[in-house]
C-alpha cells in the first residue's frame, strides 16, 4: 500500500508462480486466499468488482455478467474449467462446515459483510511474505496485472493481445495497457540485449 499522496507500482506474478501458490494455499486449507488468487488472476476484474461477487453469481455457471463499478460498462466473464473447479471446491468446503449461503459474498467476514480493499491489500502482503513470493508492492492490482501478463504472454506478446487487454481493462489506449502490465522501456531494451 502506498502512503497517502504517493504512488507505488505493483507487479504481477509469473503464471507458474501463481499456480504453485494456489496449490500450496489449497493444500494448507487457506480457502479464502485460494479463491481470491484464483478468481482474481483468472477473471482480471478490479478488486471492487471481484469483492461484489456472490456465490450465486458464479457457482455452477459457464459465464456471468458484471457491470463494472468504475466504468459502468457491462462485461461478460467466461469461467474456465479450473476456476469452476475452484469455485465448486470452495462451496463444497463451506457446505461441509455448515456455513455455505449462496446469497453471501464470496469474500466476506463472519457477519457476511463484504471485505474491504484495504483488508485484501494486507492479506496479499501476508500471503506473499508467508509463501516467499517475490513481488514489487503486492496489492489488489497484482491479481489483475497477473491476468494481463498471462493474456499477453499466452498470445506471444502480440499487439493483438494488447488490443484485447485494452478492451477488457477499459483502458483509453494501448500505451496505458502496456504500462499497466509492465512493458517498460527497460523491458523493451532487454529484448534487444537478448538477441
Amino acid at each position: 500500500m502506498s502512503t497517502k499522496g504517493t504512488k507505488t507500482t505493483c507487479s504481477g506474478m509469473e503464471w507458474n508462480t501463481m499456480m504453485g501458490l494456489l496449490a500450496r494455499l489449497k493444500n494448507d486449507g487457506k480457502l479464502r486466499e485460494y479463491l481470491l488468487i484464483a478468481t482474481g488472476c483468472y477473471f482480471g476484474l478490479r478488486i471492487g468488482d471481484l469483492l461484489s461477487l456472490k456465490w450465486e453469481d458464479i457457482l455452477e455457471k459457464d459465464e456471468f455478467y458484471i457491470t463494472e463499478s468504475k466504468t459502468g460498462k457491462q462485461r461478460k466473464i467466461t469461467i474456465n474449467r479450473f476456476v469452476k473447479e475452484a469455485i465448486k471446491y470452495g462451496a463444497d468446503t463451506l457446505t461441509q462446515k455448515g456455513i455455505f449461503n449462496p446469497q453471501r459474498y464470496i469474500f466476506c467476514n463472519k457477519h457476511g459483510n463484504k471485505l474491504s480493499r484495504q483488508f485484501i491489500n494486507l492479506l496479499l502482503q501476508d500471503i506473499t511474505r508467508d509463501y516467499s513470493i517475490k513481488l514489487q508492492n503486492p496489492s489488489t492490482h497484482t491479481l489483475r496485472k497477473t491476468f494481463g501478463k498471462r493474456v499477453w504472454e499466452s498470445d506471444n506478446k502480440s499487439e493483438r493481445a494488447l488490443v484485447y487487454l485494452s478492451e477488457i481493462f477499459s483502458h483509453s489506449s494501448l500505451a496505458v495497457t502496456k504500462r499497466y502490465i509492465g512493458i517498460t522501456d527497460k523491458v523493451i531494451a532487454d529484448v534487444y540485449l537478448k538477441l
